[in-house]
């Protein structure tokens, strides 16, 4: 398998809650991750749902900007289902599949998964802008 070609920088709020990894493959296919750090943790010493959130919204939103040929878009509704714990040093990674496309709506559900185990199932709409 080839090496990655990651984006090397992501500006603004995920430059801040980072390090996020989005990278794109040979093969055209998107892959995200973050690796979790004390700055990720709530005071339960687990992964804020906050960062799981934000993450999950990059992830999707990356496929759907991606199936609508890199036009601006925006997250209409996001809805995130928590199903366990993600712990400090675990890797999260993300996927998502767009599953209905209308001329200025995109639904698309995805997941978060660590160590082989759900984290976070989540579905949302996002809005092209200017369609």
């Amino acid at each position: 398998m080839a090496e990655p070609h990651p984006i090397l920088s992501l500006p603004g709020f995920l430059n801040l809650v980072g390090p996020v990894k989005t990278d794109l493959e040979d093969d055209g296919r998107w892959t995200f991750s973050f690796t979790v750090g004390e700055q990720h943790l709530n005071p339960g010493g687990v992964c804020h749902g906050g960062m799981l959130m934000t993450f999950a919204d990059h992830v999707l939103g990356m496929v759907v900007w991606e199936a609508i040929e890199r036009r601006p878009c925006s997250t209409v509704t996001l809805n995130c289902d928590f199903a366990t714990a993600a712990k400090a040093g675990d890797v999260v990674e993300g996927e998502a599949r767009v599953t209905r496309k209308t001329r200025s709506l995109i639904f698309v559900n995805g997941m978060l998964t660590c160590n082989g185990n759900v984290v976070l199932q989540a579905n949302g709409i996002w809005k092209v802008l200017g369609a």
